[in-house]
């Protein structure tokens, strides 16, 4: 938060209030300042010889004067910062302005009444009647201001009429008495309505500040937590993994495959919430190309089917133009519409489940249909939300996180593709996701080759491997799988750790396996520069974070390493290794 928001914060609502309005009153200073010099020339033109011109030519200099001084406060305010616009100096200036302003106006009547050519004296009396009230509305919102203004340009003239000893004109004054009331109360009212909707207005900004602080403490305990969550998980992986092979009977390995199993499950509740931060952070690249969609709807259908038919329901697939073909990602569309599947599949309890396509002119509607409970019509845009489910208010952690339909959603706006709902409560839920449709000649075009994948690939090439990690169990549990592979581990908890292990040892990593975020504020970023600087080579490097947070998504993404998250599974670590394997070393000058 910036230093004018958390100046503002610590001012009453009253003292806000007042400087509001104060805000507004010098926000309408140029029209109180064009008007009434406008005004004064036209008069004065009028007048010219109907009164004593002398008067005229000293009045409208002094008008011209304060409304330069005016103009100078109009731009002084809004040249000052926020947080100094609260100070009282501000009231006082606008008061002595309309003061000032109302003293010369009401001077006019003791100057210049009566005129000295009876012809002009409707036009005057209008006038000096009209002076007044003219500028109520922009005056009304900061009532000292106003009081400061219309009083002394009022007063005058009811003196100078009351004096006159003419019935008339003492008639026009008591007229103008009753007017100059029903006109204050005009103001006090329209002063208490703006006032109150100002009041309104600045209480739903300090909420709407809450809520974003909330918001942003909320964003910050979650990535947080993930973090801290993420670590024991990744160290509790690399230990189940290698005690598998130390388990010899089947019993052993029944009750490690269920805790693996169990481990699988946080693992992809955590994989939710780094897609959403992922997502947020901006780094998830796409990939636009023609697919044919019947394919795609096929597959899912084809693996899914035995899951809805162990629930007792059906799943029908339906593609009428097996040539349809989209513009879209495939790995992105694909996981869309697997969420939309499994969500179908989590809320229909009878039934079936329909995953049909049609050609919509320019465009292709994928429709996910259920007839599982449905969903409230008050409900609909909540479904989006993160971490929301409507029936799971226990918070059942079997049911998962609630954030599926919220990748959708983000994934869809990311396509450029549309997404939406239509539910009954008891009749199920249609999904309608549409999509461009490609080009007739895209059709037939050929699918991109697959690069060949260095699963298989031995690491018995492999040089030693550093892991740096401020984990112990972490480090520990590297390294151990690292022997399991037959790979020469070397670890340390930080950069100045390593540094010293390598003078130490005098051997060179082939590979550095670097935590993120290391103690005392450092980052992989700074450690792989450091260990490259020391040993003059540039060594791949493989960033491992539990980061959730997607400025550190961002920056690390950005770092051209490769970047895994936590908690890892084994084989991905492997792969990686495998894919570094044969990837030389060189010598920087």
């Amino acid at each position: 938060m910036d230093d004018s928001h958390a100046g503002v914060e610590t001012i009453a609502l009253g003292e806000r209030l007042t400087a509001e309005q104060v805000r507004i009153h010098i926000t309408h200073l140029p029209a109180m300042i064009l008007a009434p010099t406008l005004g004064g020339l036209f008069s004065a033109w009028v007048l010219w010889e109907a009164v004593e011109e002398r008067y005229l030519a000293i009045g409208m200099a002094l008008v011209l004067l304060v409304s330069a001084l005016r103009a100078l406060l109009y731009y002084w305010y809004r040249a000052t910062p926020e947080r100094r616009q609260y100070e009282r100096k501000w009231r006082r200036l606008a008061i002595l302005g309309a003061l000032v302003s109302g003293i010369i106006w009401g001077s006019a009547a003791i100057f210049l009444y009566p005129p000295l050519d009876p012809d002009y004296l409707v036009y005057l009396v209008a006038l000096l009647a009209l002076i007044p009230v003219a500028p109520v509305a922009a005056l009304a919102i900061y009532m000292p201001a106003f009081y400061a203004y219309y009083l002394p340009c009022i007063i005058p003239f009811l003196i100078v009429l009351l004096a006159s000893g003419n019935r008339p004109e003492q008639l026009t004054a008591l007229l103008l008495i009753m007017m100059s009331g029903a006109t204050i109360n005009f103001a006090r009212e329209y002063a208490k309505t703006l006032n109150e909707n100002l009041r309104l207005r600045l209480q739903l900004s300090d909420k709407k500040e809450a809520l974003e602080e909330t918001a942003r403490v909320k964003t910050h305990f979650l990535a947080a937590a993930s973090h801290d969550l993420r670590q024991p998980v990744h160290a509790m992986g690399l230990f189940l993994e290698s005690l598998r092979p130390r388990l010899r009977k089947p019993e052993d390995r029944e009750l490690l495959d269920n805790v693996d199993n169990a481990l699988q499950g946080l693992r992809g509740m955590l994989s939710e919430m780094l897609d959403i931060s992922r997502l947020d952070a901006e780094v998830v690249h796409v990939d636009h190309r023609p697919l044919r969609l019947c394919d795609l709807l096929e597959k899912l259908a084809q693996e899914y089917a035995p899951q809805a038919a162990g629930k007792g329901l059906r799943l029908r697939f339906r593609c009428p133009d097996q040539g349809i073909t989209v513009i879209s990602d495939s790995s992105m569309l694909e996981r869309i519409l697997r969420n939309l599947l499994e969500n179908a599949l989590k809320y229909t309890q009878r039934g079936g489940i329909l995953l049909a396509c049609r050609q919509r002119g320019d465009h292709v509607q994928v429709q996910v249909i259920d007839t599982g409970r449905g969903i409230a019509a008050e409900k609909l845009d909540e479904i989006f939300l993160e971490f929301t489910q409507i029936d799971n208010p226990a918070r059942d952690a079997t049911r998962g996180l609630g954030l599926g339909l919220a990748i959708v959603q983000r994934l869809a706006r990311l396509l450029g593709h549309e997404i939406t709902v239509r539910s009954r409560p008891g009749q199920g839920s249609t999904f309608n996701l549409w999509l461009t449709g490609g080009e007739e000649s895209a059709r037939a075009a050929p699918a991109a080759s697959t690069p060949a994948s260095p699963t298989d690939r031995s690491l018995a090439g492999l040089g030693p491997v550093l892991i740096i990690d401020d984990d112990e169990d972490i480090r520990s549990g590297t390294a151990r799988l690292l022997r399991q592979w037959g790979v020469h581990p070397l670890s340390a908890n930080s950069a100045e750790a390593a540094l010293a292990l390598l003078r130490e040892t005098g051997e060179r990593p082939s590979v550095l396996v670097v935590d993120y975020r290391l103690a005392e504020g450092q980052t992989a970023l700074m450690a792989i520069d450091r260990l490259q600087a020391f040993l003059r080579t540039t060594v791949p490097a493989i960033i491992i974070t539990g980061d959730t947070d997607p400025e550190r998504i961002r920056e690390a993404h950005g770092s051209g390493h490769l970047l895994l998250h936590k908690p890892l599974e084994p084989e991905r670590l492997k792969l990686c290794l495998a894919s570094l394997a044969t990837s030389p070393a060189e010598t920087t000058p």
